[in-house]
């Protein structure tokens, strides 16, 4: 079975960390109460500062999470590590999260096309292949990183996912199939307004072809219990250590 991705069972993803204990999303705090609330799974964003640094960080701007209206891509690291995000904690390096916690597997989300090349480095830096799936929404921005990354864990970008599930739905089961094969992981949402991704015939398609899939963002333990019945591998949350508590294993320490 694919190493980052093992042992099977039904995965518990913390979502920008987990911001339960009063961390900001994406700070090394934030993962740490992941990792002490026993998950192992880390999903977050990845972005580049101006002196190409890859950082983990959701938006474009610091205005949302610090108050200040200027990008991520215009300051210097040192720069932005003199900020201090409105509910504490800095804007940490892709590097600083891989060696602070050697154990967890991150889902690396890639922002921006300034970012490839730095988690690129910072994956190899490491020696982290074996512990991160790097996806994007954008197919060419994940294309362009897995090929640096040969072998690396990968789900689907945005329009892969959706001509996945338009092949499935149109009965081009084959041509699904055949775009199935080359991820490891489907990580979408439930529904797309009033189209339905989770149903049980479509997570049973995916999983009989070896790819696991993922639903995001899940916070309601119901919500979750009923996907795994369905038979979904996994979920995406800001209810870490929630979620942990109901399902435990395989996301121990």
């Amino acid at each position: 079975m694919n190493a980052y991705l093992s042992p099977a069972g039904f995965k518990v993803f913390a979502h920008r960390g987990s911001t339960e204990g009063g961390a900001s999303e994406n700070t090394l705090e934030a993962f740490r109460f992941a990792v002490d609330s026993g998950l192992k799974y880390i999903e977050t964003d990845v972005q580049s500062t101006k002196d190409g640094v890859a950082v983990l960080f959701h938006d474009k701007s610091l205005k949302r999470v610090a108050g200040i209206d200027v990008k991520i891509s215009d300051l210097l690291f040192t720069d932005l590590q003199k900020i201090t995000l409105s509910t504490g904690g800095k804007v940490p390096s892709l590097i600083q999260a891989l060696e602070r916690f050697p154990d967890s597997r991150f889902n690396l989300d890639i922002k921006h096309s300034k970012a490839i090349l730095r988690t690129v480095e910072a994956v190899k830096m490491t020696k982290s292949m074996d512990r991160v799936l790097v996806s994007s929404f954008s197919k060419t921005r994940r294309m362009q990183a897995v090929q640096l990354l040969q072998g690396v864990t990968t789900s689907a970008d945005a329009p892969t996912a959706l001509g996945i599930w338009l092949c499935y739905s149109l009965g081009l089961r084959a041509l699904a199939r055949k775009m199935l094969l080359k991820l490891q992981a489907l990580q979408i949402p439930t529904n797309l307004g009033f189209v339905r991704l989770d149903t049980k015939s479509f997570i049973s398609f995916v999983r009989a072809t070896g790819v696991e899939i993922h639903y995001w963002t899940i916070n309601s333990v119901v919500e979750a219990e009923r996907l795994a019945k369905l038979g979904a591998n996994g979920i995406v949350t800001d209810k870490g250590k929630m979620m942990f508590e109901r399902f435990g294993h395989p996301n121990s320490k």
